[in-house]
């Protein structure tokens, strides 16, 4: 049963199975869990038909017991992409160094939340849908239960065996850098310059550490492109002394709301991050940033852009496995 949710309401979709008997040129397989291998929506619509519903329960659960889960669960589907594909190696907890080992990924949170999800799943259907695809599933209805428009979650992806601690910084950027690195790690992606503003649009809920950008505040000066006002504010929540383990809301604005607020902080030079302000200084993602401020416009290019995020690097058909527990392999 493939779900589109939006702004809080629900859209379902149902599928009415008359027989099993197909029409020539019709695919016997679609919506059975298994098939040729490439991902494609309404993958479980007959083998675990209330798969997305399940998974949304569980994590509209889960976020109303703490709001945090939200930017916690779509920045983990995030970290997964980007490290061996969406392969949900990030929710392994080992052998040896894994990739939640790592200092980038060490504000990672929200895995409780797809345990619950995979639970929750698993009863109703078990060893059918994948750690990997939860996680896709999820994260899409944390944009939802955020005030966001949800998108079809094309799935299908297997779950991968390995996770090294290794592999992360070598994949995943800091916020410290600027648009031409960060621009470059997200080619090797397959992803360009527009659904990268796309998906840093999902900084609009969440937090950071004030040690992620006190480069900014206590570099050799004060970051150039910071107003006067906005850095004496960050100065004051962010003590020298305590700047590891203090947070401060990525868009001051609205941090719990899924809209374009953020886009219209960088236009007004509020962006909290390097990564965030530099899309204003290069020409290839500022005419981005202005295009995003618009709601509609928002909307479509984060759906689509999460959609292509999702198919990076994935396991599908007979690779990897269906994990039964998302944070051991079987």
């Amino acid at each position: 049963m493939g779900v589109l949710r939006g702004m809080g309401a629900s859209l379902v979709a149902v599928l009415v199975v008359v027989g099993l008997v197909t029409a020539p040129g019709v695919d016997a397989t679609r919506g059975w869990g298994w098939g040729d291998g490439g991902l494609e929506n309404g993958f479980y619509q007959r083998s675990c038909p209330n798969a997305e519903n399940i998974i949304f329960q569980s994590m509209q659960a889960s976020y109303n017991a703490d709001n945090t889960v939200a930017p916690g669960v779509l920045r983990l589907a995030y970290h997964d992409c980007f490290v061996r594909g969406c392969d949900a190696s990030v929710l392994l907890d080992g052998p040896g160094l894994v990739e939640k080992n790592s200092s980038i990924n060490a504000g990672l949170r929200g895995f409780p939340a797809i345990d619950a999800a995979k639970e929750a799943v698993e009863s109703a259907c078990p060893g059918v849908v994948s750690c990997s695809d939860v996680l896709q599933f999820a994260a899409r209805d944390t944009v939802v239960l955020t005030g966001g428009q949800g998108w079809e979650v094309p799935a299908g992806r297997r779950d991968g065996k390995v996770s090294k601690e290794s592999e992360v910084a070598g994949n995943l950027m800091t916020p410290d850098k600027k648009v031409p690195v960060l621009l470059k790690a997200f080619r090797k992606k397959g992803l360009d310059a527009a659904q990268m503003v796309a998906l840093a649009g999902a900084h609009t809920i969440g937090v950071a550490s004030c040690f992620e950008f006190d480069d900014r505040l206590h570099g050799k000066q004060v970051d150039p492109t910071l107003p006067a006002h906005f850095a004496a504010d960050l100065e004051k929540k962010c003590p020298v002394a305590n700047i590891v383990n203090t947070v401060v809301s990525l868009d001051l604005v609205s941090p719990t709301r899924f809209d374009t607020q953020y886009f219209k902080n960088i236009l007004n030079k509020l962006g909290l991050l390097t990564s965030d302000q530099s899309m204003l200084e290069d020409s290839r993602t500022a005419g981005q940033v202005q295009a995003n401020t618009d709601a509609s416009t928002f909307s479509s290019n984060f759906a689509s852009a999460m959609v292509a995020l999702s198919e990076v690097g994935v396991l599908t058909g007979n690779q990897g496995e269906i994990r039964r527990q998302c944070r051991i392999v079987n």
